[in-house]
């Protein structure tokens, strides 16, 4: 059995994209850490809200944290991979930039590691965070699981039981970097050139899903503790916008990545139902659509001219994917 150090060092990568107010609690939170072996790593997405301009701030250059600014927002995917390439900790955290821990998160973690060894991904108790009462004590999330759409669900029953779960809530997991790189689309198989956790063609929405399944196709346990508590907005970059609500692209990327998702990690009969399912979702949408937003009605159908588009790297990475599985099991 793999041994750990009683003090694993922790590499957190924060993604901002005009989204200074949090940016700022965010950071104060993780300096405020009382475990000390921290290494922090700031991805500013192009953002054009004052977020430049605090960066050469006296307050942000106390923190000490690396910093990587993007000339524009190259999605949620790509800044969050060009944080997590440059990270040198045993454990990796790409923590959603609305998101607070609380000052023993890491130290917590680190108990968590020592306890249960064979953990590959840590998962926190998520509440909610109110931006008129601050911290609250409704549970937000704890640990989620795949719905037949490919998105994820997060069952509220026993918050404060720990246990071995699907995946830990995506706004604050915890990674084994030695398991995530495992997982890892190498250079050669990507669309960015250079090694990627999130599949970058994904832009945004259904990334966290899509690694997570990868994770678990080659061993990959996630273990959800409560001992681990932290604080979200819940879609505060968004304001909590609906689906019919976001742009056209957007609408179009959501039916894309989740056939992808499907053709790259699901198997037998599970793959064909579920491909089933998203493969006739977008003319439903657009239906709704021509009620709720009529200008947006052929958006969803665009997501059939994207999926094949890409459909040609997306069966080369199921095929890298299948050939990993008896080489873990064997190892």
């Amino acid at each position: 059995m793999e041994t750990y150090s009683p003090e694993p060092r922790f590499s957190v990568v924060v993604l901002n994209w005009n989204t200074l107010e949090f940016l700022k609690r965010n950071l104060a939170a993780l300096k405020a850490q009382s475990y000390p072996a921290l290494e922090v790593v700031v991805v500013d997405n192009g953002s054009g809200d004052g977020s430049k301009e605090y960066f050469e701030s006296e307050e942000f250059k106390s923190f000490g944290y690396a910093l990587v600014q993007l000339p524009e927002n190259k999605g949620f995917a790509a800044g969050m991979n060009e944080g997590l390439r440059m990270s040198s900790g045993d454990w990796l955290m790409p923590l959603n930039v609305d998101v607070f821990l609380a000052p023993d998160f890491f130290a917590k973690a680190a108990e968590t590691i020592a306890l249960h060894p064979e953990a590959t991904m840590l998962g926190p108790l998520i509440y909610r965070y109110d931006k008129e009462k601050g911290e609250t004590e409704e549970v937000l999330c704890t640990y989620v699981v795949p719905t037949r759409f490919l998105s994820l669900a997060t069952p509220l029953t026993e918050p404060f039981t720990e246990k071995f779960v699907f995946a830990p809530g995506g706004c604050a997991p915890l990674f084994k970097v030695s398991e995530l790189k495992k997982a890892a689309i190498p250079p050669e198989l990507s669309a960015s050139g250079k090694t990627e956790y999130y599949d970058e063609r994904y832009f945004a929405y259904g990334e966290d899903i899509d690694l997570y399944l990868r994770l678990n196709s080659i061993g990959g346990k996630a273990f959800y503790t409560p001992a681990l508590k932290c604080w979200h907005v819940h879609s505060g970059s968004q304001e909590g916008v609906r689906w019919y609500e976001k742009s056209k692209a957007t609408i179009t990327r959501l039916g894309a990545n989740a056939l992808d998702t499907c053709i790259k990690n699901l198997q037998g009969f599970r793959c064909f139902k579920t491909f089933v399912l998203l493969f006739l979702a977008p003319m439903g949408r657009s239906l709704y659509l021509l009620f709720k937003a009529p200008s947006k009605f052929f958006a969803p159908l665009k997501t059939y001219a994207l999926f094949f588009k890409r459909l040609s790297l997306t069966k080369k990475l199921r095929a890298y994917f299948e050939s990993l599985k008896p080489q873990t099991k064997q190892s």
